[in-house]
């Protein structure tokens, strides 16, 4: 199954599914705003996409590790081509409501989770062990460059022409990323330790549906008897939980505070997209001179130091060059954490504690936004308005540089993952 006929086919499956959801997630916003001016209703659709990530989760996980990893890749690109399908059919017959695309996007966000949960398991079943860190890497600019920059750069301007255009596209993306998929050779269950083969052997029979919860808490125990991912799961909650309070605020911020336009503001996310291409394709050699233990504080202190600086200054072109080594840095940190999973944890375990970070994640991102928003109405009762809009950036600094300090005291003597 390690063979480069089977990365390529992965990866070329990966980057046009990131492709479409980049030409999507642009197209969308002008979409419901032709349908309401209701802000309301318009946030509906975005909750809708996400939501699956708190309910399905972690049942996905056990899932993953229950079967074939190939075969959950190709259920999850069929169900996100059929939604695909019937959204473009449904704005080309002028049949599209708020509800309706609601229950689309609800569609295609569950197809999401099954298909980037599963991506993070078999990268492992492709790849030698000693290329982790290049894989993931490759995997991380792939997605940044085709979501991020191409996919969003194109629905932009592919809207202009037609609105159903960008997710007609999407829908022929998802039926080549179909066939790459079903065109992996091997089988892709998870491999199983001799003591899961001898136990599955005298069981000699599939596990029940109805132990699913069983299987599901003991990923949940994996990650809380494990010292290093224990603390590894409380950083990443604490890390997710402040960067998701500087992104709900962070148009604000650089409406008011930098005075930039909408075309800037794209020019600024376009700068910290760079810096995490360069982050991904740089990680695996900064994995030869540094523990992951040591490039994880690095990260966070960096990314500390950074985004204090960030609620410190006005000026737009410092706040471009910050946000370009901060994104360098989120990148690597998140490189290694992957990495370090797909090294420590068991494989026939992978599905499920992957699923574990991700809810503690996608779970933690909600409650973020809902703080950063009401941070900055509290501070505006006592400061002025846009020092209230840097105050998220100044609290992230603090925590981050505080978690990095707790982070390296509680993991002294825990052992390199």
């Amino acid at each position: 199954m390690k063979s480069k006929s089977n990365y390529s086919k992965l990866f070329g499956a990966f980057s046009l599914t990131f492709l479409g959801d980049g030409l999507t997630l642009a197209a969308v916003p002008w979409l419901v705003s032709t349908l309401t001016t209701d802000t309301l209703y318009a946030s509906i659709t975005m909750t809708a996409l996400r939501l699956p990530w708190l309910i399905f989760s972690l049942p996905v996980g056990v899932l993953i590790d229950r079967y074939s990893r190939k075969h959950m890749l190709v259920g999850a690109s069929f169900t996100r081509m059929i939604f695909l399908l019937f959204l473009t059919i449904c704005i080309w017959g002028g049949w599209i409501s708020i509800p309706l695309l609601a229950l689309f996007m609800f569609g295609i966000g569950l197809s999401r989770v099954v298909f980037d949960s599963t991506v993070q398991t078999i990268i492992p079943q492709v790849v030698e062990e000693k290329k982790l860190e290049k894989a993931n890497g490759q995997f991380t600019a792939g997605q940044l460059i085709t979501s991020d920059i191409l996919g969003v750069a194109l629905g932009g301007f592919i809207i202009t022409v037609h609105i159903v255009y960008p997710f007609a596209i999407d829908t022929v993306t998802a039926i080549l990323s179909l066939l790459l998929i079903s065109g992996l050779r091997g089988s892709f269950h998870p491999a199983k330790s001799k003591e899961s083969q001898v136990q599955e052997q005298a069981e000699k029979e599939a596990r029940p549906m109805k132990n699913w919860k069983r299987e599901m808490w003991s990923g949940i125990q994996y990650v809380f008897q494990d010292r290093f991912l224990r603390g590894l799961a409380i950083l990443s909650v604490t890390i997710t939980l402040m960067f998701s309070m500087i992104l709900v605020t962070q148009i604000f911020f650089v409406r008011e505070v930098l005075q930039l336009e909408a075309y800037a503001f794209g020019i600024l996310i376009s700068i910290a997209t760079i810096g995490s291409i360069l982050g991904s394709q740089a990680v695996a050699y900064m994995r030869k001179r540094w523990s992951s233990k040591q490039l994880i504080l690095l990260s966070i202190l960096s990314m500390g130091l950074l985004y204090g600086a960030v609620g410190l200054t006005s000026n737009a072109y410092v706040v471009g060059g910050l946000y370009f080594c901060a994104a360098f840095f989120i990148v690597v940190y998140n490189v290694v954490r992957s990495s370090t999973l797909q090294r420590s944890v068991p494989n026939e375990l992978l599905g499920r504690v992957g699923s574990v970070f991700r809810f503690l994640s996608f779970g933690i991102s909600a409650i973020g936004t809902l703080l950063g928003g009401l941070l900055v109405r509290v501070s505006e009762t006592f400061f002025d308005r846009l020092f209230s809009l840097q105050l998220p950036y100044l609290l992230l600094s603090v925590v981050y540089i505080l978690a990095c300090f707790l982070f390296a005291s509680k993991m002294r003597n825990v052992p390199e993952q």
